[in-house]
């Protein structure tokens, strides 16, 4: 019966009214009531919310790597304990990216990415040599960075290297050493004199900073650097903490005077030339009235077959198995998130977005509250739970979601884990 009812289900949330119809007309059963019920009040001639279609993302992402031994505290992917997020599962296979193809045929941009240090990849050769007409990306911590590396880059023709780069800030890559900053400056001159070498303008390089209470006043000293290693662009995001002590380390404590920080460095640089954006903007504001995610990319991470709108734990309650990109794309679910994100007032959002700190960030303050366990907390659980499912620990994964089940408050939270609960 289960399995039926999620067949009914798909076949609502991709307009195959009829078909779910013909399957609840000939397994009649009181259990499926709801659905009959929900199916009865669906107009027949036309499609529900059939104006908020949207054309294919033209960025995707994906992740090609599931190692790092950089352990930084940061780290909400699991690293800041462990160099493998799975035993026997380390990077993305070269036909896992091949099954991308239907998504990255649509595409401008495709951004390689790692959950942990994207250079640990041995494949992104091959994945470069598929995406030469395509504006393409790397993202990497710079450390395993040397002279072969790089020209391996500049022979695959990648158009932009993004490296991150945090300053002196505990919960970051260098954990606040010295030296880690001396190293980073020195790859990035290695980088540079090798394109001279080599008479190559690309890979462009961009730097992101995450930022928080220690490294913020390190802003202006850090965008310098950039601008005379000649890095065009930088973007400024926040460091997103997981716990609570990185609450502590985080902006969101004092966020009011952070931001006003932030919008001084952005105004000063931006006037001097720089280009120095947080997610597209010269100047944050309190509250954003649209996401930069809704409708424009996509991010295809562990469990393949649910891409994510961005990087947050939303969980879109439909899989790309056995649809085309425009299907998936353009399916109810979609459309009815494109719709409360741009006709209505964001009082009607998931809570996960009411919360989230692109969205509402005074409001992803909230979050953590006097050393207490923190939805974000719950969240992290929650995705290295996905994780060992994604890896077959079942064990695993089952005790992290009785953990959320009896201490999580997120009522949407205790409900997928008890949905997984019972999967199993």
């Amino acid at each position: 019966m289960e399995h039926l009812k999620k067949e009914i289900i798909r076949f609502i949330l991709t307009d195959n009214l009829e078909q779910a119809d013909k399957l609840i007309a000939r397994s009649p059963h009181p259990d499926l009531e709801n659905l009959a019920n929900l199916l009865d009040k669906t107009p027949r001639n036309r499609v529900p919310l059939e104006g908020w279609d949207s054309p294919l993302p033209k960025f995707i992402t994906t992740s090609v790597a599931y190692t790092c031994g950089i352990g930084c505290e940061m780290c909400n992917a699991g690293f800041a304990e462990q160099t493998s997020l799975f035993k026997d599962y380390k990077f993305l296979t070269l036909d896992e990216f091949e099954a991308l193809t239907p998504w990255i045929e649509n595409a401008s941009h495709v951004a390689l990415v790692g959950l942990g240090e994207t250079l640990d990849s041995p494949h992104l050769e091959y994945f470069l040599g598929k995406l030469k007409d395509k504006i393409t990306f790397i993202s990497t911590s710079g450390v395993p960075l040397n002279k072969k590396v790089i020209e391996k880059l500049i022979h695959a023709q990648l158009h932009y290297l993004n490296l991150s780069f945090d300053g002196k800030t505990t919960a970051g890559h260098g954990g606040g050493r010295e030296s880690y900053s001396q190293k980073f400056w020195k790859k990035v001159g290695l980088i540079q004199s090798t394109k001279q070498t080599l008479n190559c303008s690309h890979p462009i390089l961009h730097l992101t900073v995450a930022v928080d209470s220690e490294n913020i006043n390190q802003l202006d000293e850090i965008i310098n650097s950039a601008k005379s290693h000649n890095f065009p662009s930088v973007d400024l995001i926040y460091m997103v903490p997981h716990n609570h002590s990185l609450y502590i380390k985080s902006v969101f404590k004092d966020l009011e005077r952070c931001q006003e920080k932030i919008n001084s460095v952005m105004g000063k640089w931006n006037g001097m030339g720089m280009r120095v954006r947080f997610f597209e903007k010269t100047q944050l504001e309190s509250s954003s009235e649209t996401c930069f995610f809704v409708d424009k990319h996509l991010m295809f991470n562990l469990n393949r077959q649910k891409p994510d709108l961005c990087c947050g734990s939303l969980d879109m309650p439909l899989e790309t198995d056995g649809l085309t990109p425009w299907e998936y794309w353009n399916s109810f679910p979609f459309r009815y998130f494109r719709s409360l994100h741009f006709s209505g007032t964001h009082e009607n959002l998931p809570e996960i977005c009411r919360t989230c700190w692109v969205l509402h960030p005074e409001k992803f303050n909230g979050s953590f509250h006097n050393g207490e366990l923190s939805n974000a907390d719950c969240q992290k659980w929650y995705r290295e739970a996905g994780q060992s499912k994604s890896g077959n620990k079942i064990g695993e994964a089952e005790s992290l979601y009785k953990k959320i089940v009896g201490m999580s408050k997120d009522p949407q939270l205790v409900g997928k884990s008890w949905f997984h609960l019972g999967e199993g």
